[in-house]
Parts: structure tokens; sequence; C-alpha cells
């Protein structure tokens, strides 16, 4: 079966059966969506709101929170706590083997222009070089 609309301009448009009944489906399933977003908001409105409460005392100017307190919030709130930052230093240690070089000058040559460092994480690599300690013919 086909349902027609007619539009204020005088145009008409075509429903099967399936899409109206898909429509409707749509909207009862965003309806729902929805409600859940709105119900989870008001529960973060009640959690911010009683997080502050409890770290309040009457007639203060100021609340002074914790890196801790801040971070028990950002969680029940569903974000990423806060994170401190670090510096890392190390030693590398390598060997590499069949290098083809006519001396020894050039397989240091050869390892200091193609031997390179790379940090795949979060946080820049700074500062890295290279000290070759020995090169021995094999």
């Amino acid at each position: 079966m086909e349902y027609i609309h007619t539009l204020a301009d005088g145009s008409t448009v075509k429903y099967t059966e399936d899409m109206i009944k898909n429509a409707i489906s749509d909207r009862d399933y965003y309806q729902g969506r929805y409600q859940d977003f709105v119900s989870r908001l008001n529960q973060l409105r009640t959690e911010v709101y009683n997080f502050f409460k409890d770290r309040y005392d009457s007639g203060d100017s100021e609340i002074t929170l914790t890196v801790d307190d801040a971070n028990e919030m950002l969680i029940m709130i569903g974000a990423g706590s806060l994170k401190a930052l670090f510096t890392v230093s190390g030693t590398i240690h390598f060997t590499i083997t069949d290098i083809e070089a006519e001396t020894e000058e050039e397989a240091n040559d050869i390892v200091n222009n193609e031997l390179t460092v790379e940090f795949n994480g979060e946080g820049e690599l700074d500062n890295w070089s290279l000290d070759i300690n020995d090169i021995t013919q094999q």
C-alpha cells in the first residue's frame, strides 16, 4: 500500500507502508535515546552538585580541591583523569651486523646516517644522540 502526502507547495510525496513503519521505528528509537541522554544529564548535574556541596562549608568564599578530588569528579562524569608529565631518560645499546663497507669510517658513517629512533606514544622524543663505541670487522 502507498500513501501520498501533498506538501504546501502542491507537490506530492509517495510513501510505502514499510517506509512509514521505518520512520515510526526510527522516531521511537531516537526518542528513547533522547530520554536516556536527558536522564544521564540530570544524573550528572546532581552528582556534580553533590560533589561540590560535600566540599563546601557555609560562609566560605572558596572551595579547595586536591588533584585526587578533581580526578574523582572527572572519572565520575566519564572524562579522563588529570595526568602528570614525566621525562624519561635512558640508554639504548645496539649491535648492527653485516654492514657492507670498505672501511671502519664508512661503516660508522652508514650507521650514523641510517640509524633512527622513534617514539610512537604520546610525548616527544628530544635530544637523542648516537655514540658508537666499537667497530669490529667480521
